[in-house]
């Protein structure tokens, strides 16, 4: 029995030994050049990189069980990252660092440690890329600060104070960040990274009455935010000053004999909530805003899955088209590509088919199947 045994040990070892190392781990491929459509997809602890117009997953990325989101630099072939890390898994001693992925290979190729506050929750807000060399991180502990990583030599520069206020949305030489006094902030920094110069906006809005999500997305000036009840900001900063643009609502007073763009009727829409982890999307060259929606319930539902998609022209203020989820398909994410022929990408609640639409039209073009998807963000 043993001289079997022997033997069989024998001839596995000669096989394995035959074979070359990349036949048993896998060979690295290249990812080729991103275009208008691909984004990515948050997964538990991995990111898909995804092409659009095929409806394939071309890469991965590897992230920790703490990285909301990715801060893509394609010009200069890096994906960045966030996470935190612990010796035994989910408790031990932890270590943060901002991630840095190749983007021919979706391989990592360094970590520089951040100080161990990174909020390893939310969504694309969490993490921002200013004048394309700084990695700004946001930070709670409660305490909040953002850490800023100078990506031109991968070092830690240091950690900024920003009691009460979220988000790293970068312009210019700085970042954006919302704050509970019902303000946005504007943090300038030099060409080292550092703090130089704070400003605020006048305060449009309350955290008790109507706050703001914490989440925006960019426009050509700056950032659109949105408030639970549905009134669309744009914050800008120019000539020293953070300007606020007047508020438009998503779900005006009904009008008798109201209609959208395509000439359908408005039915009575008045109970009607923005909903969802990321619950809107803005495409400035199709004058796009998607939003989803769900039917009842107060602010404190904010979070609850869409069961429609609200599309409207942002140069008329008028709303285009409705689109029904079903059950299946209930919306917790939602995103435009920044093309002028964008796809729009729902992430559902419960973890199904991503939906790949037409987001001019609402035209479903493909879906992709197990996709544990989360939240979707632009590859750009």
């Amino acid at each position: 029995m043993k001289h079997y045994l022997a033997a069989a040990l024998l001839c596995l070892s000669q096989s394995v030994a035959a074979q070359n190392y990349d036949s048993i781990i896998g060979d690295s491929l290249s990812l080729g050049v991103p275009d208008d459509h691909w984004f990515s997809v948050r997964g538990s602890e991995i990111a898909y990189l995804i092409d659009g117009d095929e409806g394939t997953v071309e890469g991965t990325l590897t992230l920790s069980m703490f990285s909301p989101a990715l801060e893509p630099h394609l010009a200069a072939g890096r994906i960045y990252s966030y996470g935190s890390f612990y010796t035994r898994t989910f408790y031990g001693d932890r270590t943060d660092v901002v991630l840095v992925f190749d983007l021919e290979s979706a391989l990592p190729i360094k970590e520089i440690e951040i100080p161990p506050k990174s909020a390893g929750i939310g969504h694309s807000g969490m993490i921002g890329l200013i004048e394309d060399r700084f990695i700004g991180v946001w930070n709670i502990t409660p305490a909040m600060s953002v850490s800023v990583v100078d990506t031109a030599d991968d070092r830690f520069v240091g950690e900024i104070s920003t009691p009460g206020c979220a988000g790293v949305y970068p312009v210019d030489a700085g970042f954006l960040m919302a704050c509970g006094d019902g303000r946005v902030q504007y943090v300038r920094l030099d060409s080292v990274g550092e703090e130089v110069d704070r400003l605020r906006s006048e305060v449009f809005f309350t955290v008790t009455d109507d706050p703001v999500f914490d989440y925006a997305v960019p426009t050509p000036e700056g950032w659109m935010f949105m408030s639970l009840e549905g009134h669309v900001y744009e914050v800008a900063v120019k000539d020293g000053a953070v300007n606020v643009s007047e508020p438009w609502s998503i779900n005006p007073a009904d009008e008798e004999g109201a209609a959208d763009l395509n000439g359908v009727p408005i039915d009575p829409d008045d109970n009607w909530r923005i909903s969802g982890r990321q619950a809107f999307a803005y495409n400035a060259k199709a004058n796009l805003l998607v939003t989803l929606m769900h039917e009842g319930g107060g602010q404190e539902t904010f979070e609850d899955p869409g069961t429609q998609i609200w599309a409207f022209s942002t140069k008329t203020k008028r709303r285009a088209y409705v689109l029904e989820l079903d059950e299946e398909t209930k919306g917790v994410s939602v995103e435009l590509t920044a093309d002028a022929e964008p796809l729009l990408i729902i992430a559902p609640a419960k973890g199904g088919e991503l939906l790949i639409h037409d987001g001019v039209s609402s035209r479903l073009l493909r879906t992709m199947p197990e996709i544990n998807a989360s939240l979707v963000q632009r590859l750009e």
